[in-house]
């Protein structure tokens, strides 16, 4: 008896394809702590963007996230939307396989051009908006023009992208600023969460079938991830007292 498992099928970081038959692990995991919020164990050939709202839903019951961070095997626009919905932004890289030709006058990643085809600069947010200004006028480029040919005013040419339009296409903050990669850098907590459950605890040394005993066995493995660091919280409290 296998149960729900199936094969599925994934590039490592060398390139190589790699073979299961069995299930995947699902993890949303605070970004801070390092811990597990919540977990999903589907079938090994389901894809990982189908399993993203749920994950969201189940950490919205209990908490008020402002971010999801999430690798581009999510980028499907029924995550930013889920995201979205809950007052939060979804982080994720935009997968190539699923790229369209952007809008006339954007790059891919959602930067408006000037009339010259510079990209903009990315100059922050005002509610469900992004803000962008002439490229020459912020010093990005020096563009043999100038501002004139684009805008009387000395503060240079403005524009402003309503992120609704494409909730894939247009994050906030922009994909293409600082915070949008500090805030992605912090999803790499999931992945040292994932390797503890691996290298310390039982998470893929499955003796089980069946989804539900699989699941046990998983949420077992983080209770005692969780266990753990209070034990170890509560000694620190007790030494520094």
């Amino acid at each position: 008896m296998t149960g729900n498992a199936n094969w599925g099928a994934k590039f490592d970081t060398f390139g190589n394809k790699v073979k299961w038959f069995g299930y995947k692990l699902h993890l949303a995991v605070d970004a801070k702590s390092e811990l597990p919020m919540a977990l999903k164990v589907p079938p090994a050939h389901v894809n990982d963007g189908d399993e993203g709202p749920s994950l969201m839903k189940r950490i919205v019951e209990r908490f008020k996230p402002l971010f999801f961070m999430l690798d581009a095997g999510y980028d499907q626009l029924k995550n930013y939307k889920m995201a979205r919905s809950v007052k939060a932004q979804a982080i994720i890289p935009m997968n190539p396989r699923n790229e369209k030709e952007p809008p006339a006058g954007m790059t891919s990643k959602g930067t408006p051009c000037c009339s010259m085809g510079y990209p903009m600069t990315y100059w922050g947010q005002e509610k469900e908006r992004l803000k962008f200004r002439c490229p020459h006028a912020t010093g990005k480029v020096d563009c043999p023009l100038g501002m004139t040919a684009c805008s009387a005013s000395n503060y240079g040419m403005v524009v402003k992208v309503d992120t609704q339009q494409d909730l894939r296409r247009y994050a906030m903050p922009h994909r293409e600023s600082r915070g949008w990669k500090e805030l992605y850098n912090k999803r790499t907590s999931v992945e040292r969460c994932n390797s503890r459950m691996k290298t310390y605890l039982t998470a893929d040394q499955l003796h089980v079938w069946g989804i539900q005993k699989v699941t046990t066995h998983q949420y077992l493995n983080a209770i005692v991830l969780l266990a753990s660091a209070l034990a170890v919280s509560r000694q620190r409290v007790v030494a520094a007292a």
